[in-house]
Order: structure tokens, then C-alpha cells, then sequence
């Protein structure tokens, strides 16, 4: 009976993780106008943009400058100069934090090394002192595993912000 109430614990602690990560997916910002040019020379220069011409094509580069008819990227170190007559969209490239990523990354990890430690530890035996520190040993195991997996996950992705879109 102790084995089983052992399981559920683990169990609904990973069901509790996982709805709070798709709960937290599903929280949206506040919304900001699109169609704003000045929201464009807020961006500092250096960063990095996503303009979609009216044309279809996209080009990615680094902000150089914003006047009130042209976005001048760097692209490859060349200078580009785009009216914004023929900008239809563009995106602030911004790299995602790795923290998100990171702790829950942790959070499976221990669940998963805490829920294989207590799989692993059965029967009516003596060793039950052994049994828990070996559980507890695969949960912080499984979350240092599962923190560094999901901070490579995190660290490699970029988010993409809507700044401009033309009316």
C-alpha cells in the first residue's frame, strides 16, 4: 500500500508540472499596435530584424538605422537601404532565455529519476533507509540531467516580436 501512494505522489506531481507548463504557454501578452512606425525606432541598433517585403521576399539583418521613409540592416556587414513603402512586416529577432527551459527541464528530471528510484525500490525487504537515499539520489541525478538538456534546448532558440506590420 506504501508503494502505491509512493507512485501517485510522483505521479501527480508530474501531472501538476505538466499543467502548469501548458498553463503557462496559454498566457498571452499584452497586445501593442502593429501598424506603428515609431515602435520601429525604438529598436536599438545592433539588433537583429525580420522584414518581410510586399514583394514575399524576407531579409534578415541587423538594424543600422530608422528614418520616417527608410530601415537602412546591415546584412553579411553590407548596408541595405529598405523604403518602407514596400516593408509589409518586420520582427525583432530576440534570443529566448534559458531559464524557462532550464528549470523545467529540471522539474521532469527529478520526477523522472524520482519516479525510476521508486520503481526501482521494492519489496519488504531491510533496506528501506537504502531504498530512500538511492530515490533520492536518481531525483537530483535526473534533475541535473534534465536541467542541462533543457538549458541546450532553451539557449539554442530565438523568439520573433511583431513590431510593424503596414496598414
Amino acid at each position: 500500500m506504501r508503494r502505491i501512494s509512493q507512485i501517485a505522489v510522483v505521479v501527480l506531481t508530474v501531472a501538476a508540472l505538466s499543467l502548469s507548463m501548458t498553463v503557462c504557454a496559454q498566457v498571452s501578452g499584452v497586445s501593442q499596435r502593429t501598424d506603428d512606425w515609431p515602435a520601429v525606432s525604438s529598436v536599438p541598433a545592433g539588433d537583429r530584424l525580420s522584414v518581410k517585403l510586399k514583394s514575399g521576399q524576407t531579409i534578415e539583418g541587423k538594424l543600422n538605422s530608422v528614418s520616417d521613409t527608410t530601415l537602412s540592416l546591415s546584412i553579411k556587414g553590407k548596408p541595405v537601404d529598405l523604403k518602407r513603402d514596400e516593408i509589409f512586416s518586420i520582427h525583432h529577432v530576440i534570443k529566448k532565455s534559458a531559464t524557462k527551459a532550464t528549470l523545467i527541464g529540471m522539474g521532469v528530471g527529478a520526477g523522472a529519476g524520482a519516479a525510476i528510484g521508486l520503481a526501482g525500490s521494492g519489496g519488504n525487504n531491510s533496506f528501506d533507509k537504502i531504498d530512500h537515499a538511492v530515490t533520492a539520489g536518481l531525483a537530483v541525478l535526473g534533475a541535473g540531467a534534465g536541467a542541462a538538456v533543457g538549458y541546450f534546448i532553451g539557449r539554442s532558440g530565438r523568439k520573433r516580436v511583431l513590431i510593424y506590420q503596414a496598414p
